[in-house]
């Protein structure tokens, strides 16, 4: 059993959790969603991080395309990115979901909808929400920690990478 906590955790179906944690079984099973009420508290095992828990991305919801120009890369959303240029593509789908999520923010989404978008929404379209896409006691959505993270805007920065923990 792992106990997981970060700065805010995102549940993607209930508000933020300042201060969150997230307990795990050894299968990544969520066995518990854990509110301090905004206090950060010291506990034996638990593994704090400086971030933002959210749930594994559905990464499925990429579709590559080869055109006359380059690679299109379309998401669940809608949302399609081209690259002219091979040595534009991320390195891995991973890193593309967090360039995207980064890029809707720049269009005025707030973090809340890009995460949904790579997260819960996806799940849903897919059909596969009540396993995926959100933190939730009995599933194992995967958890991922996004840093840095401009907590004071709410929002990525132009750094922010992703590393699965679970």
């Amino acid at each position: 059993m792992r106990k997981i906590a970060a700065n805010v955790v995102y549940p993607c179906i209930e508000k933020p959790i300042k201060f969150g944690h997230l307990v795990v079984d050894d299968d990544g099973t969520i066995l518990d969603i854990v509110d301090t009420g905004g206090k950060l508290i010291e506990e034996e095992g638990l593994e704090y991080h400086n971030g933002v828990l959210v749930p594994g991305f559905i990464i499925d919801s990429t579709k590559a395309d080869m055109t006359e120009k380059g690679v299109r890369i379309r998401f669940l959303s809608g949302v399609q990115i081209d690259f002219t240029e091979p040595n534009q593509l991320p390195f891995n789908t991973k890193e593309l979901v967090v360039n995207q999520m980064f890029d809707m923010q720049t269009d005025g989404a707030s973090f809340d909808d890009a995460l949904a978008n790579a997260t819960i929404s996806a799940a849903r379209t897919l059909g596969i929400d009540n396993e995926y896409g959100c933190f939730k006691k009995g599933i194992k959505p995967g958890v991922v920690l996004l840093y840095p993270f401009d907590f004071v805007n709410s929002k990525m920065r132009h750094d922010t990478l992703s590393k699965r923990l679970v």
